[in-house]
């Protein structure tokens, strides 16, 4: 990129350049799609049963909750950051 042209994927020169190692990349493309089925979760990603009650422990969010209202990297991140919150704050029934 030092030329000012990205010759492998033609993407606009970034405004700075990073030049310390060690360097990673890693190339991430946001898709738009949902899951109607999955794991049924309420507001903490605690999954639920049949019943409608919590199952102890157990935390979903992502493609594998069930719904039709959010998309893509978005909702993991958003869901995953809940339920991991709500399971850090949980205390061992043992």
């Amino acid at each position: 990129m030092e030329a000012g042209v990205d010759r492998d994927f033609g993407k606009a020169q970034p405004p700075y350049t990073i030049q310390t190692p060690p360097l990673y990349a890693v190339w991430a493309t946001p898709n738009v799609h949902d899951t109607r089925a999955g794991l049924r979760i309420n507001a903490q990603c605690q999954v639920m049963d049949m019943q409608g009650q919590v199952i102890p422990g157990l935390y979903c969010g992502g493609e594998s909750a069930g719904g039709f209202n959010q998309h893509g990297l978005g909702r993991c991140t958003t869901q995953g950051y809940i339920a991991g919150k709500h399971a850090a704050a949980e205390r061992p029934t043992a």
